[in-house]
């Protein structure tokens, strides 16, 4: 006589529940496996590198605070020389030898217009390009102390008015240098759509930095024509160990 399919089977319910048991052990098994890996690598490789731009940004942060308390120092030092000349000046005009040699004066400047004759155009030009309204970024900052002969600056830029950037350059106090423009900058397009006339807007330009202060323009030709100027600051270049 053959036993009933549907009566209940001890056995194969120990059998079946010794199974499943093995099973979650084997799943507990991996995951454990899983998680031992992702703590021996890729996790903490992730961590490690979040620590190190932590640990950037916070030294970016220190020298920033530096450079500001710096330049804040150089101000008021300018301003106190500024008015130590002005009220030097305001004494020697009010003097009687200043009254009695105001025709000399006048007579030398006349003479030192002659000799000198008219002002070479090349001779350290100011930039004449005109503002122009841009949507830009710079990663590395200008608004800083410079320390070294030279400076990159990297960043990426395009017109608003959708016309197309040809060239790139720094002018500083009239010397200026050529970048490259047309580089890659695909969390740009992410952000602000496609740009036809600009699809990589990115650009770097390198520039030198000597010791002083002196007058930065950063600027973009449009179209192979004129020059527009992105942004201008005045820059402080203060050698290392001076």
């Amino acid at each position: 006589m053959n036993p009933d399919p549907e009566a209940p089977n001890p056995r194969a319910d120990a059998l079946k529940a010794e199974l499943d048991l093995v099973r979650r052990r084997e799943a507990e098994f991996r995951a454990n496996m899983v998680q031992e890996f992702l703590d021996r690598g890729e996790r903490n490789t992730y961590l490690h590198t979040l620590r190190e731009e932590r640990a950037a940004l916070v030294r970016r942060g220190q020298e920033a605070s530096a450079d500001l308390e710096y330049l804040v120092r150089r101000l008021e030092a300018d301003g106190e020389r500024a008015a130590a000349l002005e009220a030097q000046l305001g004494r020697m005009r009010a003097s009687c030898s200043w009254r009695l040699t105001a025709p000399l004066r006048a007579v030398g400047r006349l003479f030192a217009r002659a000799q000198s004759g008219p002002r070479d155009p090349e001779a350290r030009p100011r930039s004449g390009a005109e503002g122009g309204v841009f949507t830009y970024y710079l990663h590395t900052s200008p608004f800083r102390v410079y320390h070294d002969e030279a400076f990159t600056l990297r960043g990426w830029a395009f017109p608003q008015d959708g016309r197309r950037i040809t060239a790139i350059r720094a002018v500083v106090d009239g010397r200026s240098f050529i970048g490259r423009h047309g580089l890659e900058e695909p969390e740009v397009i992410a952000r602000h759509g496609q740009q036809p006339a600009n699809p990589r807007p990115g650009f770097e330009v390198r520039f030198e930095t000597p010791a002083g202060r002196h007058e930065l323009s950063l600027e973009a030709q449009l179209e192979g024509a004129e020059w527009r100027w992105i942004v201008r600051t005045a820059i402080w270049c203060e050698p290392k160990g001076s």
